[in-house]
C-alpha cells in the first residue's frame, strides 16, 4: 500500500518568514565577479533569482552605508 502522506516538510518556517526570504526587492543590486556588469532589480516579487554571467554566479552587491558614494 502507498504512502498518501503528502504533508510538507515542518521546517519551522511560517509563510511569512518564506515571503521574507524570497522577496526580490527594487534596487537590489548584483555584480559579476569577473567582468564586473551590473545587474539591478526594476519590478520587484516573489521567488528565487540565480543570476549568471560569464558562466559564474552573480555576487549581490550590498547597499552603501548612509554618506557614503
Amino acid at each position: 500500500m502507498a504512502d498518501n502522506n503528502t504533508a510538507a516538510p515542518k521546517t519551522g518556517w511560517e509563510l511569512e518568514d518564506w515571503e521574507r526570504a524570497l522577496t526580490i526587492h527594487v534596487g537590489a543590486a548584483w555584480r559579476c565577479t569577473r567582468c564586473k556588469n551590473l545587474v539591478m532589480v526594476t519590478r520587484g516579487g516573489v521567488g528565487v533569482m540565480e543570476l549568471k554571467c560569464c558562466g559564474a554566479p552573480m555576487e549581490r552587491v550590498a547597499p552603501a552605508a548612509e554618506g557614503e558614494a
